[in-house]
């Protein structure tokens, strides 16, 4: 499993943002064991007082899920964002597993 975190135009609080989101993607890579890749790219706008948070997770087979949100709390985006993914990734595993069950259905019925 590979974690990168990215922070573009970031401040101060740089080290503690960037654990707390790869503790996150962990917890995100535990539940889902398919994915390979997890990149998280954490944008700060200071004048607005805006973080945005960019996550993109690759699955084997090379599909990627993305999910982007906008937020005033940095670690509320992370978490935000995370969980768009989760969602994603979940509505990917039913599919495929919908599929195989077709798939075994069809095979039996010619049987």
């Amino acid at each position: 499993m590979n974690i990168e975190v990215t922070m573009r135009h970031s401040d101060v609080r740089i080290e503690a943002l960037k654990e707390y989101a790869e503790k996150r993607m962990k917890q995100l890579a535990e539940r889902f064991p398919k994915v390979t890749k997890v990149a998280i790219v954490i944008d700060i706008d200071v004048k607005k007082h805006m973080y945005m948070a960019e996550v993109v997770a690759n699955r084997l087979g090379s599909t990627a899920v993305g999910a982007k949100e906008f937020s005033e709390s940095a670690k509320s985006v992370i978490d935000s964002a995370a969980a768009r993914a989760e969602r994603q990734l979940l509505k990917m595993r039913i599919k495929s597993r919908k599929g195989v069950v077709r798939q075994q259905r069809a095979a039996s019925a010619k049987n």
